[in-house]
C-alpha cells in the first residue's frame, strides 16, 4: 500500500459528521473539534483577530438586518455580535418596491481592524462599493460610500500603514486608499492576470518577506489559490494551495482567509458549497512549505481536530426562538428591508406578531418574510401559529427560501381555513381546517438536500403533506436555503398572525451505538489516508457517496458504542474492478487485525463479509483497510453494516 504524502492529499482533515455533539456546535468539548465549523451558509468568509478575539464577516447579500458580524475566543465556538447594516436604502428595491435586489445585495465583504476601529467593506453589484465603521464589534455602524467599485475586495494595511484593497476578477487590482480608509486616493492598478477566468475572492497579508494573496477560481469546482510576491505591485508567482473536496464530492473547498494566532501559528477559514444548505465553513491548519501556507497537515489525517485555542465554553449557534424578548434575535432577517412598523413583539408578549405589509400575488414580492439560516446537517424546524387574525386572502405560514421555494401556506377563506404544501406556489397538497392553531414543521436532511414537510392541531400528531421536497442551490437566490415566515395580503390589508415559537430540533446524522443491524456510511468517516469520496451510483438519488481507494488506503470511526456483546460479523457493500484486493478490519486500542478478508472482482455492487476473531468491543477508533495490490482499477466502500452471527 503505496500512501504518498503530496500537496494534494494533504488536507485529509474533514468531516462532514460531527461525532460527539449535536449539529450546532462542532466544539466535542474535549479540545478537539470536527469540520465543518459551522453547519450553516457563511459564504465569502474573512477572519481578523483582535487581541484574543476572532471576528468573521460573510455574506447576507439581501438579507437585512445583515452582514452578520460573528465572534470567537477559539475560531470554533461562534456567535452573533451584530448585523452591521441594520437597512440598505440605496435603492426602492431593497424594499421590494418595483422589484428585488435578490443575490444583488452585499457579498465577498472585507473585514479589518485599524484606528481603533473595525472596516467593513463591501461591494454591491448595482450600487457600487461601501464601507461601515465602528469602535465596537456591538456598537453603531456608520456607513461611508465609497468613489470606486472594488469587486472582491480585501483590504490590506501595510507595514507602513498604508491603506490599500485589492480587488477584481481575472485581473487583480490594487486601489490604495487614505489613511482613515474611508475614501479613494489613487486609482486602481492591474497586479497579476490570472491564467484563466475567474480568479477572485482576494484576501491579502504581509507575512515575513512576501505578500501573499489569497484567491480562488471561483465556483464549486475552484481551488484556493496563493499569489506571492516580493512587492505589492508585483510580479507574483501564483499557486494552488488547496484542492479537495472533502468527503462532500465533487465540490471543492475554496475561498478563505489566513487567520494569525497568538503564538505565530496560522489557520485558514475556508467554505464548500453544500448544495440546499448554502456554503459551509470549515477552519484548516496552515503549514509552510517553502515560504507557501498550503491548508491541511500532510502527516496526519484526522478530520477531528485540536482546537487553535484552548477554551471551556462550548457555544451552540441560535435557532430556537420562543419570542419571549422586546426585540429580534440577531439570528432573523428578512428577505428585504426590515419594516418595524409591520412586526411586533410587544403587542402580545412571547409572541412574534406579523401584520400583512403589503398587497401582491407573490411571496417572493411579499414584504415581512422572516428568515434565518438552516443550520445542519439534520434540521427539523417547527412553529406555531396563531391565525385567527387573518383576513380573507390572507396567506401565511412556514417557507424554505431558495430556488425552488417550497411552503406550507395556510389560506384564510369564508368558511375556515385551508393549508397547501406548494413549490413555486405550485400547490402539490391541500387540506382544510377550522382550528386557529396550527403547527407546521419542515424536517431537513442537509445530506440528501431532501425536505419532509407535515402539520399538525395538537402539536402531538404530525400528518405528513405533499411530496418530498429536494432543495437545491441557485445564485438567483444566492445564500442557501432559509427558513421562513411568511404573512401577506392578496384582498385586504390589517391582517395578522401570532407565531408563539419557532422551534429547531437538531440530530447526529446517525447513531454511534451499534447494535445488530446497524449501518454506518462509509463516507462518514473520522480518519482517513489515501482515500477520497465520489457519488455513488447506490441511492444516487439521495446523494449517497462511496469511499474511494486507489492503491490503498484506510478509513477508521472513532467513539463507536457496541451496545450488544455478540456483534461478531461486519458486512460491507463494496465496487471493486481490481484483481487484488482485500480488506483488514483493525482494532487500533488493540493494536491488532480483528478480521481480514480478499475481495473479487465482479460487476456492481457485492456483500462482502468479514467474520471478527473475537466479537467487537466498544473503540475509540476502527479502522477499514483497504490494499489494492494490483493498482489497477478501484476499490469503493460504500454501507458497514455490523451483524451477530451464533457460534
Amino acid at each position: 500500500m503505496k500512501l504518498p504524502i503530496t500537496l494534494f492529499v494533504a488536507v485529509w482533515l474533514f468531516s462532514l459528521l460531527n461525532i460527539t455533539v449535536f449539529a450546532q456546535s462542532s466544539d466535542n468539548g474535549n479540545g478537539t473539534f470536527t469540520n465543518p465549523v459551522i453547519w450553516g451558509d457563511f459564504p465569502d468568509p474573512d477572519v481578523i483577530r483582535v487581541g484574543n478575539t476572532y471576528y468573521m464577516i460573510s455574506t447576507s447579500m439581501h438579507y437585512f438586518p445583515g452582514v452578520t458580524l460573528m465572534e470567537s475566543p477559539d475560531l470554533v465556538n461562534w456567535s452573533i455580535a451584530s448585523n452591521v447594516v441594520e437597512e440598505f436604502k440605496e435603492h426602492p428595491f431593497y424594499d421590494l418596491d418595483g422589484g428585488n435586489r435578490y443575490a444583488k445585495g452585499q457579498w465577498a465583504t472585507s473585514l479589518r481592524y485599524f484606528n481603533n476601529q473595525f472596516y467593513v467593506l463591501f461591494t454591491t453589484l448595482t450600487e457600487g462599493s461601501y464601507i461601515y465603521t465602528s469602535s465596537e464589534a456591538r456598537g453603531a455602524w456608520t456607513k461611508h460610500k465609497l468613489d470606486a467599485f472594488l469587486y472582491d475586495p480585501g483590504m490590506f494595511i501595510d507595514t507602513d500603514g498604508r491603506v490599500y484593497v485589492v480587488h477584481g476578477n481575472t485581473e487583480i487590482q490594487l486601489t490604495e486608499l487614505h489613511s482613515d480608509g474611508l475614501s479613494v486616493k489613487t486609482p486602481a492598478k492591474p497586479i497579476y492576470t490570472a491564467h484563466r477566468q475567474g480568479l477572485e475572492g482576494n484576501r491579502c497579508y504581509k507575512i515575513g518577506d512576501y505578500y501573499y494573496i489569497y484567491c480562488t477560481y471561483g465556483g464549486p469546482q475552484g481551488n484556493q489559490v496563493c499569489l506571492r510576491s516580493k512587492s505589492l505591485a508585483g510580479p507574483f508567482e501564483e499557486r494552488v494551495v488547496m484542492n479537495y473536496t472533502a468527503n462532500y464530492s465533487p465540490l471543492v473547498l475554496h475561498q478563505g482567509a489566513l487567520i494569525d494566532l497568538p503564538d505565530g501559528s496560522y489557520w485558514c477559514m475556508i467554505f464548500q458549497d453544500h448544495d440546499g444548505l448554502g456554503r459551509i465553513p470549515y477552519l484548516i491548519p496552515v503549514y509552510w512549505l517553502d515560504n507557501w501556507p498550503v491548508l491541511g497537515n500532510p502527516m496526519d489525517g484526522n478530520m477531528t481536530l485540536q482546537k487553535p485555542i484552548k477554551s471551556t465554553e462550548v457555544v451552540h449557534f441560535p435557532t430556537t426562538d420562543e419570542f419571549n424578548d422586546s426585540q429580534l434575535a440577531l439570528q432573523w432577517q428578512f428577505n428585504h428591508n426590515p419594516d418595524k412598523s409591520k412586526y411586533s413583539l410587544n403587542e402580545n408578549k412571547g409572541s412574534l406578531r406579523l401584520y400583512t405589509a403589503t398587497l401582491t400575488d407573490s411571496l417572493l414580492k411579499a414584504r415581512n418574510t422572516i428568515c434565518q439560516r438552516i443550520i445542519g446537517p439534520h434540521s427539523e424546524g417547527t412553529l406555531k401559529m396563531d391565525v385567527s387574525k387573518m383576513k380573507v386572502g390572507d396567506k401565511s405560514g412556514l417557507v424554505l427560501l431558495q430556488d425552488p421555494f417550497a411552503t406550507l401556506t395556510v389560506n384564510k377563506i369564508n368558511k375556515g381555513y385551508e393549508l397547501l404544501m406548494t413549490v413555486n406556489e405550485e400547490v402539490k397538497s391541500r387540506i382544510d381546517f377550522k382550528e386557529s392553531i396550527i403547527y407546521l414543521r419542515a424536517d431537513v436532511n442537509g445530506m440528501s438536500n431532501n425536505v419532509d414537510f407535515s402539520y399538525s392541531l395538537d402539536n402531538k400528531t404530525f400528518q405528513p403533506i405533499g411530496d418530498k421536497f429536494k432543495m437545491q442551490f441557485k445564485l438567483s437566490i444566492f445564500c442557501g436555503n432559509r427558513y421562513g415566515i411568511f404573512n401577506y395580503a392578496t384582498a385586504k390589508m390589517g391582517g395578522y398572525i401570532d407565531v408563539d415559537w419557532f422551534r429547531v430540533k437538531h440530530t447526529p446524522l446517525f447513531s454511534r451505538d451499534c447494535n445488530n443491524g446497524t449501518i454506518l456510511q462509509a463516507e462518514y468517516f473520522d480518519h482517513h489516508y489515501a482515500s477520497q469520496t465520489r457519488l455513488s451510483a447506490n441511492d444516487k438519488e439521495n446523494r449517497n457517496q462511496d469511499v474511494v481507494f486507489q492503491d490503498g488506503g484506510l478509513i477508521a470511526f472513532s467513539s463507536l458504542n457496541i451496545k450488544e456483546n455478540n456483534l461478531n460479523r461486519i458486512e460491507l457493500t463494496v465496487e471493486c474492478n481490481s484483481t487484488e484486493a482485500s480488506l483488514e478490519i483493525y482494532n487500533h486500542d488493540k493494536g491488532k487485525i480483528i478480521g481480514k478478508t480478499k475481495i473479487s472482482d465482479k460487476a456492481g455492487y457485492q456483500t462482502v463479509i468479514v467474520d471478527l476473531d473475537t466479537p467487537l468491543e466498544s473503540v475509540d477508533r476502527l479502522e477499514f483497510r483497504v490494499w489494492n495490490y494490483g493498482n489497477k482499477g478501484i476499490v469503493a466502500l460504500d454501507k458497514i453494516r455490523f451483524s451477530s452471527v451464533l457460534p
